[in-house]
């Protein structure tokens, strides 16, 4: 195992689960995601074929499970560069401001990471020429301070391919290779500029994690630090590890009202889909410790009521949702843990309703 993919995983299971500010009131959520399989002027050879589905999957995602309120979307052709500058220009910039969050989602091909001249291709840009036809990133960040105001800004990149064309390599830009942006900037990489990535691997899994599979700690919102963490523990097991870098809190909320349940599901015609589902496993044990309240009480699948004062075990249940209850300075109330393994969970309560932590 490579000192990387160690990092990363320690990372993942070091990610913070402490409490974080709701955000703002009326906060707007805007998207701009770009997805590129073809090229103007790059033969059929090194298409992406992923790359379109993938933008179209992030989009919906963001649309109905993280409630963005605008998400543009800009696929192969629609992606020019004056199309994509243009976008953030006149159309980002009137909806963004200092209480607002953007996300810049880039699937497609980038190039110069290897030369640390990386570059974005949009769908008109050259390999020859693409520091200047392209989305040279200097540049690329001076727009994005100029037109995008937003207190909370993700910039996300899946562009570090296998594909080579003429001895030039298609690897784009890793995180940690953006210059400087603002605080309140978090940059996402699929994967370490020397790791090509998957085909059709990080989009679905950024999907998944926006709509509410990253919420480790069960509070509807999805952080920085947990969007990290769930793609490291989903994508590093592969071989492929997310750098993220830039000016950020880790408690920066980049999804409200997400369901942590949620989880991916195959139809019959092969359509993936997201919608809450459960593993079926046995669990022999888990311990449930409260640390305030009174009248604990838990109930895991396939379990009875079991009452803590104010710890106590849950014994030979089946994984999935556990419900909790309690009284909380006078106040009854509910909520809802999902165990999938044996250990010690720690619960309390989080604004009105009941979180635990799990091992």
């Amino acid at each position: 195992m490579t000192l990387a993919l160690l990092t990363a995983l320690a990372l993942a299971q070091g990610a913070p689960e402490t409490a974080v500010e709701p955000p703002p009131a009326g906060r707007n959520a805007v998207a701009l995601v770009v997805g590129l399989s073809s090229y103007d002027a790059l033969p059929d050879s090194v298409e992406l074929d992923f790359a379109r589905s993938d933008a179209a999957t992030v989009a919906k995602a963001l649309t109905e499970q993280a409630h963005f309120q605008r998400v543009f979307t800009l696929l192969d052709g629609q992606a020019t560069r004056e199309a994509i500058l243009n976008t953030l220009r006149t159309e980002v910039a009137q909806l963004v401001g200092p209480k607002d969050v953007f996300v810049l989602y880039f699937v497609g091909h980038g190039v110069g990471a290897d030369l640390d001249l990386p570059v974005l291709l949009a769908y008109d840009s050259s390999l020859e020429n693409g520091q200047e036809d392209g989305l040279e990133l200097n540049g690329m960040a001076r727009d994005l301070l100029t037109w995008t105001k937003a207190g909370t800004t993700l910039i996300v990149t899946d562009a570090i391919h296998r594909n080579q064309l003429d001895g030039i390599f298609f690897y784009g830009p890793s995180a940690d290779q953006w210059p400087s942006m603002p605080p309140g900037t978090a940059i996402l990489s699929a994967t370490h500029p020397s790791e090509a990535g998957g085909d059709g691997v990080f989009g679905p899994a950024f999907a998944l994690a926006m709509s509410g599979a990253a919420d480790a700690n069960r509070d509807t919102y999805v952080t920085a630090a947990e969007l990290h963490a769930f793609l490291v523990e989903r994508l590093a097991p592969e071989g492929q590890v997310p750098v993220l870098a830039g000016d950020y809190s880790p408690n920066a909320v980049l999804a409200a009202g997400v369901n942590p349940d949620i989880a991916p599901v195959t139809q019959e015609d092969g359509t993936i889909v997201l919608a809450p589902v459960y593993p079926e496993y046995p669990i022999d044990k888990a311990k449930f410790v409260w640390t305030e309240g009174a009248a604990h009480a838990v109930r895991c699948r396939e379990s009875e009521l079991v009452t803590c004062t104010p710890s106590c075990y849950v014994w030979d249940f089946t994984s999935g949702p556990c419900e909790l209850s309690a009284v909380v300075d006078g106040t009854p109330l509910t909520g809802e843990v999902v165990v999938l393994q044996r250990g010690r969970y720690s619960c309390k309560r989080y604004q009105d309703k009941l979180v635990c932590s799990g091992p």
